[in-house]
């Protein structure tokens, strides 16, 4: 089977990650784990620069969120926008993918700002296409990073883990 590094980020949020573990083991040790299951070096070091990268971007976004009286005006414009794919984009992305994306942003789920960001971390898997699953997971993973993003994320976690979503 091949791995991709997609499945690694997707083992190390269901074991490290997701339950609120005060705990998490040192890079080295999770690294020593995905080896003694038997996933690649190369993906491996993929995932974390992903990782690395997806934490650095959450640094830039905190900065931003410190908004003033004028870019109020600026941030409900940006609500209006649309957003057309890339051919590149749509030959990456399936239909559903795309739709799930186009969705949370019209529930109001996710902001665009955080579409695009997530749009950006998709691409940077070395997948050749990407699905309505894996779409998911890319979303679940980026908005856990986020700052204040935890309402969206229970809400896209019930929708993958459950596929009911809970709307509040």
């Amino acid at each position: 089977m091949k791995t991709e590094v997609l499945d690694i980020l997707m083992y190390l949020f269901e074991t490290y990650l997701d339950d609120d573990q005060s705990d998490i083991p040192s890079e080295d040790s999770m690294r020593n784990e995905l080896a003694r299951i038997g996933f690649q070096d190369a993906k491996v070091s993929k995932a974390f620069d992903w990782l690395d990268d997806l934490s650095v971007l959450k640094d830039d976004i905190s900065d931003k969120n410190s908004l003033k009286k004028s870019d109020i005006k600026t941030l409900e414009l940006k609500h209006q926008s649309i957003r057309i794919f890339s051919h590149f984009e749509m030959e990456k992305f399936d239909k559903k993918a795309r739709g799930v994306l186009l969705d949370l942003v019209e529930l109001g789920v996710i902001s665009s700002d955080q579409r695009e960001l997530i749009i950006d971390k998709a691409l940077a898997l070395d997948i050749t296409h990407i699905d309505q699953e894996q779409m998911k997971w890319v979303i679940l993973m980026v908005l856990f990073n986020l700052p204040d993003s935890a309402g969206s994320f229970t809400w896209l976690q019930d929708l993958l883990y459950e596929d009911t979503p809970t709307i509040h």
